[in-house]
Order: structure tokens, then sequence, then C-alpha cells
């Protein structure tokens, strides 16, 4: 078999647990904006808190289609 045929085990495993660490974090940076976005007591704007909240829940829907991405390449 050739050298660029065998897959390593350990870089499944590592590319396996970073996408099981970027999913954590999607999902609390999920929770965290839709939480800025519907706090009444956050510090901010109603409109600056909503618009903060939907870039962060936005960045973490980035970061799961990233994951689905390297997760198929798996």
């Amino acid at each position: 078999m050739s050298d660029l045929l065998q897959v390593d085990i350990k870089q499944i495993r590592a590319a396996q647990n970073a996408s099981r660490s970027l999913a954590r974090l999607a999902i609390l940076m999920r929770w965290a904006g839709e939480g800025v976005a519907t706090a009444s007591h956050s510090g901010l704007p109603p409109a600056q808190a909503q618009s903060f909240g939907l870039a962060i829940t936005w960045a973490a829907e980035e970061i799961e289609r990233q994951r689905a991405a390297i997760d198929e390449a798996i």
C-alpha cells in the first residue's frame, strides 16, 4: 500500500477529538449568544445585545458547519 494511502489511527483520533471539541464550543457559543440576545440585564442597549447575540450564534453555526465537514472527511 502506498505511503500516501496509509492513515495513522492517531491522526484520525486527533481529528475526531478536535471535532468533538468544536461541537462543544459551538454549543456553548450558541447558548451564550442566545442568552445575550434575550437578556434584559446585559448592560447593553437591546439592539446591541441582540446584534451581539446573533453574531455569536452565527459563529457557533459556522463552527458546526466546519465541524461537519471535518467529520465527513474522516
